[in-house]
């Protein structure tokens, strides 16, 4: 969209009544809170995998997977 038609929609507003005006700027609000930002994922849902047939992960899982790290990772050779 360019410069001038931005213009002219701006005039076209400029036209309408305060209330009209408020309306406009809810719905434009609304539509742009749907947007997603580029790279942004939807997020994790609980309970999304809750039908599957695989071995729910447990606390001893979550353990064997964190990081333990030495001395030497911490603070080098």
């Amino acid at each position: 969209m360019s410069a001038s038609e931005i213009d002219l929609i701006m005039a076209r507003v400029q036209q309408l009544p305060p209330n009209e005006q408020l309306l406009l700027i809810k719905r434009v609000a609304d539509a742009l809170t749907r947007i997603k930002p580029a790279g942004q994922s939807n997020g994790l849902v609980y309970g999304k995998y809750h039908q599957s047939l695989r071995k729910m992960s447990d606390e001893d899982d979550f353990h064997s997977a964190e990081w333990h790290p030495t001395e030497e990772d911490l603070n080098g050779p």
